[in-house]
């Protein structure tokens, strides 16, 4: 069974992407990729490699992982978070706030201009999940930039057109309205 799983994480100014894929059921490889935007508009890379391991390996390198990991918290001194919503809003901070018109339009812009979901998360400080909701809430499928809603990109209604329904245009409510 062929799997590929793709995780892209942002922190602050950096954009780590975890990708674990199998061709058969017998080996994984986790590919480790991370970046760093400069001030010229580029990318800078800052963590890089590949592990092929066998397959029964796969919970014995989580143990491991997991330990090696925090050894190095305890060396850098860095400290463990507290898991769940403060982990989010640690993460990112953007977590749980309301979309601000401004931050929609930027949004939309970024998109089409062909930006990630994952570059966008980070630089909005929300997750990859909430930039998709946001886009099928704006009327776009994060699969496809290409697409624009029938109405306009951030049109009046987020979540129906009267295009789409069937109803009337504002015009025409104004003329029967008087």
């Amino acid at each position: 069974m062929a799997f590929r799983h793709l995780n892209e994480l942002p922190l602050g100014d950096k954009l780590f992407r975890i990708e674990l894929a199998s061709d058969d059921d017998s080996t994984v490889t986790l590919t480790l990729t991370g970046w760093q935007d400069d001030a010229s508009g580029g990318s800078e890379p800052v963590a890089t490699g590949e592990l092929r391991l066998p397959m029964q390996d796969v919970a014995a390198l989580r143990i491991a992982l997991n330990r090696a990991l925090r050894a190095l918290a305890i060396v850098a001194e860095v400290a463990e978070p507290i898991p769940d919503r403060d982990v989010l809003r640690e993460l990112f901070p953007g977590h749980g706030a309301p979309w601000v018109p401004q931050h929609e339009e930027e949004l939309v812009r970024r998109f089409h201009d062909g930006e990630t979901i994952a570059r966008i998360a980070a630089r909005f400080g929300r997750t990859p999940d909430s930039v998709r909701t946001k886009l099928r809430e704006l009327g776009h499928d994060p699969r496809r930039p290409e697409y624009c809603p029938p109405d306009g990109c951030l049109s009046w209604s987020r979540y129906a057109s009267p295009a789409v329904l069937g109803g009337t245009a504002p015009a025409e409510l104004s003329e029967s309205g008087s």
